[in-house]
């Protein structure tokens, strides 16, 4: 993994804006971060092996301290937190081994024998939008699936009961604790207690969109005052660009 140039980064960025969902925002970084792999092979990467990567990414980027912002469910008090991302992740988990291992789990319950694998990036892209959390939860389903049987009966997904689709989602979760992490938070107005979800893609994306917005306006500015085209300006490294700027404000 390298720290994708300035240029090579707003592309990403560009390509993450047109993005419909969060995930094509989280594999457009990694293809510009993770040249030694191809796109096809990063969607196919567990979440949580994606989401691993993604926090590497981050901290190569602006560090490892996290600070965010929650709402109390109890209170509704504003919580600040700082964490570091070190603080959150479980175990390594995008090497070929563990990735083998994701793509032939079981699940025996109640008479039902299971065969799956985890979701990645791909199954998260192909499921239909405007859903209930029950109704992605079916579908992300139907696409993990490998073989179900009741008995001797082979069953298709459609068939499953609710708490096997439940029991399901709790494996999953479990196989690939990165993909899901929580924060556990307290609050210091009502010492509340509670489980919060943390979602590197939306926190990591937020940063990288101020980010590109900022580099912008700067070459705007630029552009403005010296007549130099995008691409030369973007080639200046980030010290040279500010030294310019703050001769503009001088």
């Amino acid at each position: 993994m390298q720290v994708p140039s300035t240029q090579d980064l707003l592309a990403a960025w560009e390509h993450g804006r047109a993005a419909p969902r969060p995930t094509g925002r989280a594999l457009a970084l990694l293809s510009a971060a993770c040249v030694d792999m191809r796109p096809d092979q990063i969607a196919r990467l567990t979440i949580g092996a994606r989401d691993h990567l993604l926090l590497t990414l981050r901290r190569k980027m602006f560090g490892a301290r996290l600070a965010a912002v929650t709402r109390c469910p109890a209170c509704q008090a504003n919580l600040e937190m700082e964490f570091d991302a070190d603080d959150i992740v479980v175990a390594p988990t995008g090497g070929t081994e563990q990735q083998e291992r994701a793509k032939g789990l079981s699940l025996r319950l109640d008479g039902y024998d299971i065969a799956f694998r985890l979701p990645n990036s791909l199954d998260l892209l192909a499921l239909p939008g405007g859903g209930s959390v029950d109704e992605s939860k079916r579908h992300l389903i139907e696409r993990v699936l490998q073989r179900a049987l009741h008995g001797d009966r082979e069953i298709s997904a459609a068939e499953l009961p609710r708490a096997l689709i439940d029991a399901l989602d709790q494996q999953m979760s479990r196989a690939d604790p990165q993909g899901e992490v929580r924060l556990n938070l307290n609050c210091a107005e009502c010492e509340a207690n509670w489980r919060a979800p943390f979602d590197i893609v939306s926190y990591f994306w937020s940063e990288i969109d101020a980010w590109a917005i900022g580099v912008l306006r700067d070459v705007h500015r630029l552009a403005r005052a010296y007549g130099w085209p995008e691409g030369d300006i973007l080639a200046l490294s980030p010290m040279r660009r500010q030294c310019y700027l703050d001769m503009l404000d001088a």
